[in-house]
């Protein structure tokens, strides 16, 4: 028997050769009878038994790995954004829980609900007691599904309260257990369905199978009222799950919604033309105007305008940009048309290696995670024996096997209500997941969940200096003078460097504009300076050993900053001073830092003592080493690795400092706009505002808090719960459905705690 299912709409041009080949892998699938495509319509047909769902991800991966893009249509022929939003995001994306097939301990190589590539809506932080058990049987991501399930229980809920009513008239008591059946096969299908899915699948320790069991033992046991109540809240509390975690993906929804904006492309004779934005190469001119969101990387060509650039940098104000200025894939126009010169492919934007770090953050683990894997593997198994003890051991010791089954059954009915670990193994990663998602929401690109954990004992944090703890443009900020030139040094020394594209040169420009000054006979020597001639005089800019070499004696105490000297006609006439200034909030970070418990922060740069001293003193850092080679700074990061007891930062420009940034615990790189390794760095910080790094601290340390909460809490409570089941001190089964749903609604409201900026 078998059954026509979605049907899967190709939106690229296929070459008939690479179709049948991949119409071939498809037909190979287990499950599939057939497949077939007609008028860029893909119809399969499947046997009784196979999972729509999972078939539709596989064909959707078997096109998309060979670089094509197709999604998914209702039979109807529903529209593709109905069908589609919000579970397109769910089937483009559902790739990362299968894909990675590790091989487990077990030596099974599927790719379980709980393995190292978890993602975005269910199974970003699916329960591991389930693995993936449920996939088959119903997904809540959808909010329609949700809007179903809810209505659904409703009624159960309705036939549950005419059943209660009837059981109170005596001639229709007897017929109201048959009411509060219908009321629980209402509820519970779904979880009936999924328990015995699970056992054939033979993973019979998931929540369905629990309170599968769980729920049909207290019928057995007369208890039909609570069997219903364990079935009604179990459903209340597995809604509420998928409802909290939908509203965490919509963290990074916002930045893929991007991908949804078509692109304005000028083309040959200035014709414009929408276009996705993969299709636009690096070079192409686009056209961003007030209200669009831009979706790839470039350079203002013409135009200014203000620019939203909350999603990308976490910055509330706007950016006013102009021609020469970096716009982001994120960034959003506010008042005025830009037109941009692509810098980087769609697939290397800004807003979408962001969306595509948070998706991949969990590959990642952490170490609570990590301990949740193992944890998961015996704990219910263990639970299941513990109640098949208590259940039918235990009665033996009583005076009548039966009755003693009767007390004992139901106390080990209460074990298995209260057993289910999604409470832990939900709450834990979704705190890391809304975690990561928070920093990238305020400016810095966390890559794990480890990263994160780690950042929470962060004990010393050292820095480069230039480009990281400074703005990494020299600029003008001292001018001496003799007294014969007073008023003329910047100006006969910018006359020198007119011709010249030294940063030193355009800084000095930048200060003082471009020179209306005549010069002639203008000669440049590398490494030392230039002359010319200007207005009869000869002119000699350059460093010390320049004019001294040309016997002009030089008379300056200034020991900081680049020094730029000039010489009117041999004689001494002054110098302009050039400083790499310092971040703006630098100072802050480094007091923040310390509030935060960090002991110790560390300079590690190339630039030499003097220099490296004064920053070290004007910022209260503890201590520095200067002059260092790249080689050095690994060195001298490794001796502090070895004598610190918690987490080492290293804070770097993330091209010269890859080496370091690779070697600590958590390596942060200073974005300028994602050019930067992203592959050496733990983390990126996608805008020079230091006072990010206490940020992720804090964010860090109150994640941290959460997980120990809802981890140790939820532990202590079930065994707490058990205890009292076994020993008789609580004996209503409602207590245990109670305790064990109202459990996982505390945790998971606790871990959106982390939704909120972090103070």
């Amino acid at each position: 028997m078998s059954n026509e299912r979605t049907l899967i709409k190709i939106n690229s041009e296929v070459p008939s050769d690479k179709l049948k080949e991949i119409l071939s892998k498809i037909n190979a699938f287990e499950g599939v009878i057939s497949a077939k495509v007609k008028d860029n319509l893909l119809q399969y047909e499947l046997s009784e038994w196979a999972s729509d769902y999972d078939i539709m991800v596989q064909i959707i991966n078997a096109f998309e790995e060979s670089g094509y893009d197709v999604e998914p249509l209702f039979e109807g022929g529903e529209e593709v954004a109905d069908a589609v939003s919000p579970s397109h995001e769910r089937h483009e994306h559902h790739e990362h829980e299968h894909c990675e097939h590790e091989q487990h301990e077990d030596g099974d190589e599927e790719c379980h609900g709980h393995c190292d590539c978890e993602h975005e809506h269910h199974h970003a932080v699916s329960c591991g007691c389930g693995y993936d058990y449920g996939s088959s049987v119903e997904d809540l991501s959808n909010s329609k599904e949700r809007k179903i399930k809810l209505i659904e229980l409703s009624i159960s809920l309705i036939i549950m309260i005419v059943g209660v009513i009837l059981s109170k008239i005596e001639r229709t008591a007897g017929f109201s257990n048959y009411v509060l059946v219908i009321a629980y096969a209402v509820a519970g299908y779904n979880a009936i369905i999924g328990g015995i899915v699970g056992i054939f699948k033979r993973k019979p320790f998931n929540e369905n199978t629990l309170m599968t069991i769980s729920s049909i033992s207290a019928i057995i046991l007369g208890e039909t009222l609570e069997a219903v109540g364990i079935m009604l809240l179990f459903q209340v509390g597995e809604l509420f799950e998928h409802t909290a975690l939908s509203s965490a993906d919509k963290i990074i929804n916002e930045l893929k919604s991007f991908k949804e904006e078509k692109v304005s492309v000028i083309g040959e004779g200035g014709i414009e033309k929408k276009v996705l934005p993969e299709s636009v190469s690096v070079g192409d001119l686009i056209v961003l105007r007030p209200g669009e969101k831009n979706v790839l990387d470039g350079v203002i060509e013409s135009g200014s305008s203000s620019f939203d650039t909350m999603v990308i940098t976490g910055e509330s104000a706007y950016r006013d940009l102009q021609e020469g200025d970096m716009v982001l894939g994120g960034f959003i126009a506010i008042d005025g048309s830009v037109k941009l010169r692509v810098t980087k492919s769609y697939s290397e934007s800004a807003v979408n290696t962001i969306a595509k770090t948070i998706e991949e953050c969990a590959k990642n683990k952490s170490k609570s995670e990590k301990f949740l894997d193992k944890f998961s593997k015996w704990y219910t198994p263990l639970v299941v024996a513990i109640a098949l003890i208590v259940a039918f051991i235990f009665p033996i010791f009583s005076s009548s096997y039966g009755a003693g089954l009767a007390v004992w059954g139901k106390r080990a009915v209460m074990i298995l209500c209260v057993s289910c670990p999604c409470s832990i193994l939900v709450s834990v990663p979704l705190a890391y997941f809304i975690g990561v998602a928070n920093s990238a929401k305020n400016g810095v690109i966390i890559k794990s969940s480890l990263s994160l954990e780690q950042l929470s004992t962060a004990s010393v944090v050292a820095f480069d200096k230039t480009g990281t703890l400074t703005e990494g443009v020299l600029k003008v900020s001292k001018i001496v003078s003799v007294k014969k030139y007073q008023g003329k040094v910047l100006q006969l020394v910018n006359a020198c460097e007119k011709y010249s594209n030294h940063p030193i040169a355009l800084a000095i420009r930048k200060k003082a504009g471009v020179s209306a000054l005549e010069i002639t006979e203008y000669k440049e020597y590398a490494g030392k300076g230039v002359s010319c001639t200007c207005d009869g005089k000869t002119l000699l800019a350059g460093n010390e050993r320049f004019l001294n070499e040309n016997g002009v004696k030089v008379t300056l105490n200034e020991s900081l900053g680049i020094k730029l000297f000039l010489a009117v006609d041999g004689e001494y006439a002054g110098a302009v001073i050039l400083n790499d200034t310092l971040r703006r909030t630098a100072r802050g970070m480094i007091l923040e830092l310390k509030d935060l418990g960090v002991s110790k922060t560390v300079m590690l740069t190339g630039d030499n003592k003097a220099e490296a001293s004064a920053v070290k003193e004007e910022l209260g850092i503890d201590s520095v080493r200067a002059e260092l080679l790249p080689e050095d700074k690994v060195s001298r990061l490794e001796k502090i690795i070895a004598k610190s007891d918690g987490t080492v930062v290293y804070l770097g420009d993330g091209v010269n400092d890859s080496p370091v940034l690779k070697l600590a615990d958590v390596g942060i790189a200073m974005g300028n706009g994602l050019d930067v390794a992203i592959e050496s760095a733990d983390a990126v910080l996608t805008t020079g505002d230091l006072s990010k790094i206490p940020y992720i601290v804090r964010l860090a340390k109150r994640t941290s808090s959460i997980v120990k909460q809802n981890l140790y809490g939820s532990i202590i409570i079930k065994f707490l719960i058990m205890a009292l089941s076994v020993t008789g001190v609580v004996s209503s089964l409602w207590f245990a459905i109670a305790g064990d749903v109202g459990l996982l609604i505390v945790t998971i409201f606790n871990s959106l705690r982390n939704k909120f900026k972090a103070s």
